[in-house]
């Protein structure tokens, strides 16, 4: 049961599944989830137990894991896919491995290809480029620089508008080593997969397709989000500003519209 997957359900209509971060939460997704619901079915799901296996899982295998939810869970249905951030990532490598059962994706600040060379914080680049072993993360952690890689993670991975201005820079004990695994585990993650497969993927997706991004987001920059709009054919780019990285918390109003306005347009095309 290690990568079981959970998830909350509401509203009727065509099915739209929510698709938090890595290291995120469901109730990022709350206020658009409910809104959403006026229209749709919204299907927001928990990835916690795909992200954090207990065995390691390569990027390529966490998309057949959340397939086979698709499929089991919504059998004969095809399903759109809102993403945020590593969410956005499986959502759209879950278009482009499995177009008969994805209709219609929407990528919010999503993680790019070959993610690590992207990342804009030079903290995050070293930390998440180094084959450490999970003791040599935690002890790195309680260093000076390790510190300051965390207060910059949440500068980033945080809201601290709603979540609270918790120091997680002065995190010790348990909760230091929660913190310690979780990021072994993600740079495992970026760095075990093979990414040029993914590239050529993208290149040859032509379903339907909006990517919204932040212009002040921290974790990449505009030009890489242009390229990977590029490379992926998705000619339905949007650029806001002053939500940050963690956009679907931060201004869900304006995220909800943006996801609607697509999903409504592509319904009257078709």
């Amino acid at each position: 049961m290690s990568h079981k997957i959970t998830y909350r359900e509401r509203g009727q209509g065509p099915l739209l599944l929510l698709l938090h971060g890595y290291g995120g939460s469901v109730q990022h997704w709350e206020t658009i989830a409910e809104n959403l619901s006026a229209s749709y079915r919204v299907v927001t799901l928990n990835l916690s137990h795909i992200y954090m296996s207990t065995d390691k899982l390569f990027f390529s295998v966490q998309i057949e894991a959340v397939s086979k939810f698709i499929r089991d869970t919504f059998p004969q249905e095809k399903v759109s896919l809102a993403g945020l951030s590593y969410g956005g990532a499986l959502s759209w490598g879950l278009a482009c491995q499995h177009r008969d059962i994805i209709d219609k994706i929407i990528l919010i600040n999503p993680m790019v290809t070959d993610p690590v060379k992207h990342f804009l914080p030079m903290e995050l680049r070293f930390f998440f480029s180094l084959p450490l072993n999970l003791k040599s993360v935690y002890v790195m952690l309680a260093t000076p620089m390790g510190r300051r890689f965390l207060k910059r993670a949440a500068q980033i991975f945080r809201d601290e508008r709603s979540e609270g201005n918790v120091a997680v820079e002065n995190l010790k004990g348990r909760k230091l080593q929660f913190v310690a695994h979780m990021i072994h585990h993600f740079s495992w993650i970026l760095r075990s997969e093979d990414w040029n497969f993914w590239q050529q993927k993208l290149t040859s997706y032509d379903g339907s397709c909006r990517l919204i991004f932040d212009k002040e987001d921290m974790l990449f920059s505009h030009v890489a989000y242009s390229k990977f709009a590029h490379m992926m054919g998705c000619r339905d780019v949007i650029s806001i500003t002053g939500a940050g990285h963690l956009a679907i918390k931060t201004q869900p109003e304006k995220i909800c519209s943006l996801i609607l306005e697509h999903l409504e347009s592509s319904r009257i095309a078709s």
